[in-house]
């Protein structure tokens, strides 16, 4: 016989039940009889004194989400999903169905002719065209390129199209508009001055700051009008669970069901819809897994609160716009990483700028923060430094290097600022480091884009978020070229590394299209993966960087 307490816990999962929400996305009961089976279900499990109720109940719960009617989804997107975000900036969304384009009946005459234009053109380039023709009419721009509002399109060239062609003033002139990205909405207000036209954020944590359009945005002139989402935001629940990978089983405007994989481990869970925000409600799964899965997640905690504490330090180094270290009007390379040490030298000699061929360059920003030059293994080792609490002292105190608990200085690094060096010294820390190279049929050129996210794809077990991935070839010059690369996100789905963040001309969130397409003889060098020890360092709630027992 079940004790109250678990007989409680078995009645309010249930009873979750009772309340799917309906095709229209709002709540809706189910009908009479089937709440009563569920809670005659409730009983069932009493009276049988069945050992897991808490699995039971969960199970019970899955079945009467079976049992609604499922939505398809977004077919489309999904067989071009690693297409689509190894190009076009944005969120790997999971969508109840596809967002649809307004019908010709909704349209003006002009609008449809222009429609018909936009079919025989070429995908990517037929983006800019339309932005072309309606330059002056975003509200026919918008009523041809957003589908219920949102930045979307399952063409992979017209997805990368949507958000290089386009800004929200080329959709709307009206004084706010809202945005949905990701789980949240946001109001945006129209800024105007001399020649420049941009929307700011109002609200949260974008406050203040310049909006650009991503793909899977949803935007409107009413809030109301965002109600009813088709997408669902999987990378916070990620972020919070600590899943890396989920299978969708059913979908419902209330709920999703999911196998999600923890380490080796893969539980099916059920998923609570908050409008696009995705709440977890159990695991369908017997006692040992559950064990399994807080085990784990236990276990990984300290790199989700590094991973966490690393993005802060990415935003923070994005809005500062660190300079790159180039000198002033240099046109390759050669000179790259002469200005730190003289941006050093001035800081620590108290002053607020220094000189160089002739150009006054700042040691801080307009802040107060130091604003050291980067080159991009520079921005790596920073940002790894920083998340861990090294940084330097802002203007007005006394000059410092203040130490947290990793300082690569300290460690010994020979050459803080090449990309071969790099690899070379985390081989050489194998406590510190893990390093995989890419060698032969593995160093596909992203000229073949397809091979090249395929294989990302294939494997993605290899490439997750804290990694360095080094890229070589030949650019433009003809010169063999290196790049460092931080990995910040993976999708929560396939795994595939989306996010990524650079420093060239200034820090910067990018994808391999953006990184990549300037120089598509380029491939992939070597993945440096930071070792448990060091994820230890960078967790915000390790004080002294203790090391503890890796997963």
């Amino acid at each position: 016989m079940l004790s109250t307490s678990s007989l409680g816990r078995v009645v309010v999962l249930l009873l979750g039940a009772s309340s799917l929400a309906g095709c229209d996305g709002s709540r809706a009961l189910l009908g009479a009889s089937r709440a009563g089976a569920i809670l005659a279900e409730a009983g069932a499990l009493s009276s049988v004194g069945t050992e897991d109720a808490e699995g039971e109940a969960c199970r019970a719960f899955a079945r009467a989400v079976e049992a609604e009617p499922g939505l398809p989804g977004a077919p489309m997107f999904e067989a071009n999903r690693r297409e689509i975000l190894g190009r076009a900036r944005g969120e790997p969304m999971v969508f109840l169905r596809e967002p649809l384009a307004k019908s010709d009946g909704e349209l003006s005459a002009a609008l449809v002719a222009s429609r018909r234009a936009f079919e025989k053109a070429r995908p990517g380039s037929r983006i800019y065209e339309l932005a072309r023709r309606h330059r002056r009419d975003p509200g026919g721009l918008r009523d041809l390129v957003l589908r219920e509002g949102y930045v979307y399109s399952s063409d992979p060239q017209d997805a990368l199209g949507l958000v290089t062609a386009l800004t929200l003033p080329d959709l709307f002139n009206e004084p706010e508009v809202w945005m949905t990205r990701a789980g949240a909405t946001h109001a945006m207000r129209r800024e105007e001055r001399k020649r420049e036209v941009l929307y700011r954020f109002v609200d949260g944590p974008e406050a203040g700051r310049a909006a650009d359009l991503l793909f899977g945005d949803r935007v409107a002139l009413q809030r109301e009008d965002l109600a009813d989402p088709l997408h669902r935001d999987m990378t916070a629940l990620a972020d919070d669970l600590g899943f890396d990978r989920a299978k969708i089983t059913h979908r419902t405007a209330g709920s999703l069901l999911a196998d999600l994989r923890f380490g080796d481990r893969w539980a099916k869970a059920v998923l609570d819809s908050e409008g696009a925000a995705l709440r977890f409600r159990c695991f369908a799964e017997d006692s040992k897994v559950r064990e399994e899965v807080r085990a784990f997640r236990e276990a990984d905690a300290p790199r989700r609160r590094a991973m966490a504490k690393l993005h802060e330090v990415v935003t923070d180094q994005v809005r500062a716009a660190i300079r790159f270290d180039r000198p002033e009007g240099e046109p390759t390379a050669d000179r790259d990483g002469q200005l730190r040490p003289h941006w050093a030298t001035a800081y620590f000699q108290s002053r607020t700028s220094f000189d160089f061929e002739g150009t006054t360059l700042p040691v801080f920003d307009s802040k107060g923060n130091a604003w050291p030059p980067q080159v991009c293994v520079d921005f790596i080792l920073d940002t790894f430094e920083r998340t861990s609490g090294t940084w330097y002292s802002p203007q007005g105190a006394k000059p410092a290097r203040l130490k947290g608990k990793l300082d690569f200085n300290d460690i010994g690094i020979p050459n803080r600022r090449a990309v071969l060096a790099f690899a070379d010294f985390a081989e050489s820390e194998p406590e510190l480091f893990d390093v995989r190279r890419f060698k032969g049929e593995e160093r596909i050129q992203f000229g073949e884009r397809s091979r090249f996210f395929a294989f990302l794809e294939e494997h993605a077990d290899e490439v997750r978020p804290g990694d360095v991935v080094a890229i070589h070839g030949l650019k433009r010059d003809e010169r063999i070229h290196q790049h460092a690369i931080l990995v910040e996100r993976t999708d929560p789905l396939t795994g595939f590394p989306y996010g990524l963040a650079d420093q060239m001309k200034r820090p910067r969130r990018r994808t391999w299209e953006g990184i990549m397409a300037e120089a598509p003889k380029r491939s992939l060098l070597y993945r440096v993966r930071p070792t448990q020890a060091l994820v230890d360092r960078m967790d915000p709630e390790n004080p002294k960087g203790e090391a503890r027992a890796s997963l």
